[in-house]
């Protein structure tokens, strides 16, 4: 058996199906309509919706809204799932303990459930992505600039990740963004901001952009602007279309 449906099962039959997969290291799937408690760090509570929920054998629990690519309640790996009844409807309990969490989630109507019994050993490798760049700059600080040291790789910031903070040959201070595609006028915008908020405490910082290629706008901007850019080439996309920049960014 490597996939078996069943179709708007009532509580008893939900619950017994679901006991069988999670005993079997099985992958479940639930399209239903539910409602959502979670108790942990903080609590919530999300009104009933029709939903897909997964609950995977490591004990990862997903909750899906129909649209959006993320989880609107989640369980991460290592705790447990569990399935019962109270008060009539079927449950399934997702909870561990460090730290002490649990998301409860009743379903008032369950439409079809899934059992996959899946076998995937694979290590998923990628190539020329955006970590592959962080590493050789970390690694090769020199190819942005002589003299240019690395102090910290993803600062923290209320704007998010810079990706690095760096000190020139002189002991300014600059901000490095990185991006594995043609820098675009998006991407201009990040960097101003990031560069914009350590010049409320240090004038003298510079903010650096670093692409495989950009067009004569964003170079333009960013000259403007008076931040700079450079060019890895070498981590240019083979893809086509991967790197070219919008209409807006010529």
């Amino acid at each position: 058996m490597v996939v078996q449906r069943l179709d708007a099962p009532d509580p008893g039959e939900f619950v017994a199906a679901a006991k069988h997969a999670f005993r079997d290291g099985a992958v479940l799937t639930v399209q239903a309509r539910c409602e959502v408690e979670y108790e942990g760090r903080t609590s919530g509570y999300l009104d009933e919706g029709d939903r897909l929920l997964v609950a995977k054998p490591d004990g990862t629990f997903l909750v899906h809204q129909p649209t959006g690519h993320k989880p609107v309640n989640w369980m991460p790996g290592g705790g447990t799932v569990e399935a019962r009844e109270s008060e009539g409807d079927a449950v399934l309990l997702a909870r561990r303990t460090n730290p002490s969490e649990r998301v409860e989630t009743r379903l008032l109507e369950v439409y079809g459930v899934t059992r996959f019994d899946a076998e995937d050993g694979a290590t998923y490798e990628e190539s020329g992505t955006e970590a592959e760049m962080h590493e050789y700059i970390q690694n090769n600080p020199g190819e942005l600039e002589d003299g240019l040291r690395i102090v910290e790789h993803e600062r923290e910031t209320k704007y998010g990740f810079v990706d690095f903070y760096a000190v020139d040959s002189d002991g300014t201070p600059v901000v490095v963004e990185v991006k594995r595609i043609q820098a675009t006028l998006n991407h201009f915008d990040q960097l101003k901001r990031y560069v914009d908020l350590y010049s409320e405490t240090n004038e003298d910082v510079r903010g650096m952009l670093v692409a495989p290629s950009a067009s004569e706008r964003v170079l333009r901007t960013l000259r403007d602007n008076d931040l700079e850019f450079v060019e890895l080439a070498e981590f240019g996309l083979d893809a086509k279309g991967a790197t070219e920049a919008k209409l807006t960014d010529f």
